[in-house]
């Protein structure tokens, strides 16, 4: 019983993992393709003016770099809660309001996050930054100099 209870749980977890993997693939590409369709005659002049695709790849990407960890930051932030305190150490709220809400009769859950764990996740949302910067790579190559320079704002 105890190993299909955790079997079920892992499950649940890799569901929620895989849901917050795609929304954070959804948020970054989004950003990044406004970024690039509202900034498209400054990127179209760049081009002309002669810079390389790798340059203006950088020029481009640096924002999505500082956003992505700033975001970071914040989540962090946002998960580990340094005023909530209990027993004197510091807790991580979210991480407690959840197991405390799981908690099932015959099983209960240590409310414990390793290190190792925020590491992951700052690492995956680098790796998703990343992923999205290479798609929109090829949206910068496709970038016409001629028509973007000629549309009228």
């Amino acid at each position: 019983t105890y190993e299909s209870m955790l079997a079920s749980v892992n499950l649940i977890v890799v569901v929620l993992v895989m849901a917050a993997a795609a929304l954070a693939f959804i948020v970054l590409y989004n950003l990044t393709n406004i970024n690039i369709t509202e900034r498209i005659r400054e990127i179209a002049t760049i081009k002309v003016l002669g810079f390389r695709p790798k340059e203006t790849a950088s020029y481009v990407f640096r924002e999505n770099v500082v956003l992505t960890a700033l975001g970071t930051i914040v989540g962090l932030g946002a998960g580990i809660c340094l005023l909530c305190l209990r027993r004197g150490l510091a807790g991580i709220c979210l991480h407690r309001f959840v197991i405390a809400n799981i908690d099932v009769d015959m099983v209960t859950f240590q409310p414990r996050v390793l290190p190792f764990s925020f590491v992951k996740s700052i690492l995956l949302t680098f790796v998703f930054m990343v992923i999205v910067d290479v798609v929109m790579y090829l949206k910068l190559e496709r970038i016409n100099m001629a028509e973007s320079l000629k549309s009228v704002e």
